[in-house]
């Protein structure tokens, strides 16, 4: 009974021994890359000859504000390889409440190479606390 005992637990331990052996498996690891080349582009200018770029990440600085209507002058060129719809958008919840921001595009299509000039207006009430404020904000290019 002993032997066979022992020769039982030899014979579980040789088969757990070989079905470890058998699940070891080569693994064979690598990278993939891929470049996404962007169809729809634009560049955004603070003057006409499109000599002043509004840089990714840059800031808008309105300078010393107060209550009223305030507006900025953009210009807005698709330099991508389709005609695109514009959009223009910020964070609400950066600012108070009561200010309103908006920007006078029509949406319609701006074909490749062309330039349209948009006007935002920043809006601020009557009694506007004290402060400095920054909030992000975005204009993208959708492809037509």
């Amino acid at each position: 009974m002993k032997k066979s005992m022992l020769f039982g637990a030899l014979a579980t331990i040789i088969i757990v021994l070989g079905i470890a052996g058998a699940v070891v498996v080569y693994n064979l690891g690598f990278r993939q890359r891929a470049e996404i080349e962007a169809v729809s582009m634009i560049r955004v200018f603070f003057d006409e000859t499109q000599t002043d770029e509004l840089e990714q990440g840059e800031t808008i600085n309105w300078g010393k504000i107060g209550s009223g209507t305030w507006t900025l002058t953009l210009y807005v060129n698709n330099t991508g390889n389709s005609p695109v719809t514009l959009s223009f958008d910020y964070r609400r919840d950066q600012i108070p409440g009561d200010w309103v921001e908006y920007w006078n595009y029509d949406g319609s299509p701006l074909a490749q190479y062309e330039t349209r000039t948009v006007t935002i207006t920043l809006i601020l009430p009557t009694y506007v606390s004290a402060g400095t404020w920054e909030w992000d904000s975005w204009i993208r290019a959708i492809p037509v």
